[in-house]
């Protein structure tokens, strides 16, 4: 704290770490749940840019919204409210709205609406929210079950960069798919060195001399086999080391995205390499994907219909299958 700047850092360490320490204990345990010290530095650097953004707040209030802005996003719905009740006991008497960018979030709008989506608050927030951790961190986990938007949110995000001026690209890779010799690249007995999909790519990423943003999508399951040759990727060293002994950067515009259902099979040391941004069922929930399905119908008056009948009894139905059918 008192590196990025604050005058008070005694008193607000210890704030930070009984509120860390409170975490531990009262919420909910989750696999995608950090609370070491790679999450306490990424708070520090955001902490540290709130407080140079607006050095007319008290430092309590920048570190307190700092904690809520970077720990909100990877929680699971039932711990949001238990959280937000810890940080209020913590700093109490502190109200100050999340920090927003008016400018993604408008680019974001437009974005959705030219794929068809719904822009509706909860999921720009959550789009901001990835930018966020994209400053901060180079290597990013999007998690949640699947309908839950996590694909939609990161194209939509890098739509909404490409209209800002900063152009991105992606390569989606499903890690599933090939074994990891395949992936990783391995040395043939006849033949010598054979690349893998994922070295090609970053190889490719690392030479590019632009400013551009590059990002290498993980579509699909976490398991340990894969996962664990990519830790000297997303941590500090930022190095691909590959059976050819050649080590590929990953630069300063490059940004590994892994888009899980759940961190089940990652080891911790896994899970603390990572941002984490949490997509919960009820996020979005179904009455985007019904609003986008209505509007792409050509004949409006079925449009008025069906309106009403999903009104009537979408919810209730799928209430019944959830409670009932297994």
């Amino acid at each position: 704290l008192f590196s990025e700047g604050f005058e008070a850092a005694k008193a607000l360490s210890r704030k930070f770490m009984l509120l860390f320490r409170l975490n531990k204990d009262l919420l909910s345990i989750q696999v995608h749940y950090d609370w070491g010290l790679r999450a306490v530095k990424s708070i520090l650097v955001i902490a540290g840019a709130l407080k140079r953004a607006d050095p007319d707040v008290a430092e309590d209030g920048v570190l307190m919204r700092a904690l809520r802005d970077c720990n909100v996003p990877k929680l699971v719905s039932d711990d949001v409210e238990v959280f937000l009740g810890v940080v209020t006991d913590i700093f109490p008497g502190i109200v100050l709205p999340r920090r927003r960018d008016p400018t993604l979030e408008k680019l974001c709008r437009e974005a959705c609406t030219n794929q068809n989506l719904q822009p509706e608050e909860n999921f720009i927030s959550k789009i901001s929210a990835l930018q966020e951790l994209f400053q901060v961190r180079h290597s990013v986990f999007v998690l949640g079950p699947a309908g839950s938007g996590k694909s939609c949110a990161w194209h939509v995000l890098e739509e909404a960069q490409t209209r800002g001026g900063t152009k991105t690209v992606f390569e989606v890779i499903n890690p599933k798919a090939q074994t990891s010799n395949e992936m990783y690249g391995f040395i043939h007995p006849v033949m010598g060195w054979k690349d893998g999909i994922f070295s090609f790519v970053m190889r490719n990423f690392s030479q590019q001399q632009n400013e551009n943003q590059k990002w290498i999508v993980f579509d699909g399951d976490v398991d340990p086999d894969w996962i664990e040759s990519l830790n000297t990727v997303m941590d500090d060293n930022k190095m691909l080391t590959l059976a050819s002994n050649e080590r590929v950067p990953l630069n300063p515009t490059m940004r590994l995205l892994l888009e899980v259902a759940d961190l089940r099979n990652a080891s911790p040391a896994t899970v603390s390499r990572g941002g984490v941004l949490m997509l919960n069922e009820t996020d979005v929930g179904w009455r985007p994907m019904v609003d986008s399905w209505l509007q792409s119908r050509i004949n409006k008056a079925e449009v008025a219909i069906l309106t009403g009948l999903v009104n009537d009894y979408m919810s209730t139905t799928l209430e019944y299958i959830r409670r009932n059918i297994k």
